[in-house]
């Protein structure tokens, strides 16, 4: 039986209370294969997604990519390790282990990396823009960016001392 279809794969740049960018991709056994569209994704309902179609992004492609080659070059490397490994190859076992290792982290690392998973202000405005959202949402999005001022200093306290008994 052949797997193939599409779905969203290459989640990136979110942007707090508006939603992320994804690429739908054609896929065969769920590895993303061809970018199609690029999504700014508003909602996920159990398998669907609400959202508005924009401009592929292409860091969104090259994650989706890197996810799956991390993925994919760790589960053949570690289970080749272990065939290495039981045929007493030990030098070969340690270097496939070690490429495994370091798949496993490439993908954990795309998963937490803020560079990869957060949207920077100027980044964020412009996929507003591209999803066609209003002056006036894009003045509260700008506005929900900007740092905040600076809380003034307290004023120190007194030292503390013991009542005498």
């Amino acid at each position: 039986m052949v797997i193939f279809g599409s779905r969203l794969y290459g989640k990136v740049d979110e942007v707090p209370g508006l939603g992320f960018v994804a690429t739908k991709f054609g896929h065969l056994y769920y590895v993303p294969l061809i970018p199609t569209e690029g999504w700014l994704v508003v909602a996920e309902e159990g398998d669907g997604w609400r959202g508005q179609a924009i401009p592929v992004s292409g860091k969104s492609v090259l994650v989706a990519w890197a996810r799956a080659a991390f993925l994919i070059g760790g589960i053949i490397s570690l289970l080749t390790g272990l065939i290495s490994l039981s045929n007493i190859e030990n030098g070969a076992a340690t270097v496939l282990g070690v490429v495994a290792v370091l798949c496993i982290a490439g993908l954990i690392t795309s998963y937490r990396w803020t560079w990869v998973t957060q949207a920077s202000p100027e980044r964020a405005l412009e996929i507003a823009r591209q999803a066609g959202l209003s002056e006036e949402s894009l003045a509260d999005l700008r506005q929900g960016h900007e740092a905040p001022a600076p809380v003034p200093a307290a004023v120190p306290a007194r030292p503390w001392t013991p009542p005498e008994s």
